[in-house]
């Protein structure tokens, strides 16, 4: 039986896809844009055309299919809609959830987020609340409860934030600040972050995806542990070989933060926000044990290592100098 994988172009789904070769399965992809076809067919992929607003391309695509790993989604941004979000998100999901009925697919994976969570308490784990904030939380959120009343044998996927090769808008953003020595830690850079490395993701999502536990199961996918954004910026500065980013006080990035609001009215891009700031700042840390003891999950790349991959992919893809 084949496997479907939708979002399989995406940085996490494209790394799915590998460990899902790796281990030998008959994978199937859905995308949109077919010139791209050719190359995805070398590596052994059977590729179906379509959408997740498309319900006869879904119907098709979901036909003999015994597991879905449903990654598709729009994120947020300053240019994107609620409406849009909704409507790719949570009815984008509603559909492929159809089209499995349908065809009776026997197993359904959604790889949501934390986000869904919204604000998390320290060493938040699965059993915590979820209160989401913005426009995006709230879509994965509304995905989730629909996944959860599809009727299928599902099991949801929250990763922390990830990192990793081929992961090109913030995370890369961020590397290429550092490199260039144009990065600050706001505040004293002592505020927990819970990353998890995209290689270790995937194997804990296939882990989800063949074990009878986690069906109509939650579970957070991080790395084993918590690190402050003092240890990440540190490892991405010794391994791109650049001087550590020097700390900037919170009132003078607020101060910051008010001067480029004053010149957005010329159209100057708003580098520095009220928003951005607290993201930066915000503690943020998370359980995995339900996933370690029920999936047997264990990330083996640490900080180090996953930053050094990293890096070495930036550069092969001039992204880094």
């Amino acid at each position: 039986m084949t496997i479907l994988v939708t979002g399989a172009t995406g940085f996490i789904g494209s790394h799915l896809i590998d460990e899902l070769l790796k281990k030998k399965e008959k994978v199937r992809i859905l995308i949109r844009k077919l010139n791209k076809d050719e190359k995805l067919k070398q590596h052994g992929l059977e590729i179906c055309s379509g959408s997740l607003e498309n319900i006869d391309s879904l119907t098709e695509a979901t036909k003999d299919v015994k597991t879905v790993y449903h990654l598709a989604a729009m994120l947020g941004g300053p240019d994107v809609t609620y409406r849009q979000l909704y409507n790719t998100n949570v009815i984008g999901t509603e559909n492929l959830i159809k089209a499995c009925v349908k065809n009776n697919v026997k197993r359904f994976i959604y790889i949501s987020s934390v986000a869904a969570m919204g604000p998390a308490k320290h060493m938040a784990d699965e059993k915590t609340k979820c209160s989401p904030v913005t426009d995006y939380d709230k879509t994965k959120y509304f995905s989730e409860l629909a996944v959860k009343k599809s009727g299928l044998d599902w099991t949801i996927i929250r990763p922390t934030m990830v990192y990793g090769p081929g992961e090109i808008r913030n995370k890369a953003k961020m590397f290429r600040l550092i490199q260039k020595g144009i990065f600050f830690i706001i505040g004293n850079g002592k505020n927990l972050m819970s990353l998890v490395y995209v290689g270790n993701l995937v194997k804990g999502i296939v882990l989800a995806g063949k074990s009878k536990n986690a069906v109509r199961q939650t579970y957070i996918l991080s790395d084993k542990k918590n690190y402050t954004m003092n240890e990440f910026v540190e490892a991405i500065a010794r391994n791109e070989n650049v001087k550590m980013p020097i700390h900037l006080p919170l009132f003078i990035a607020y101060i910051g933060a008010l001067f480029f609001k004053a010149l957005g009215f010329f159209k100057v891009p708003q580098l520095l926000s009220k928003d951005r700031i607290k993201n930066l700042t915000v503690g943020r840390s998370f359980d995995i044990s339900k996933a370690v003891k029920e999936l047997g999950y264990s990330p083996k790349i640490g900080l180090d290592e996953g930053v050094k991959r990293t890096v070495q992919w930036y550069k092969e893809n001039k992204i880094l100098k």
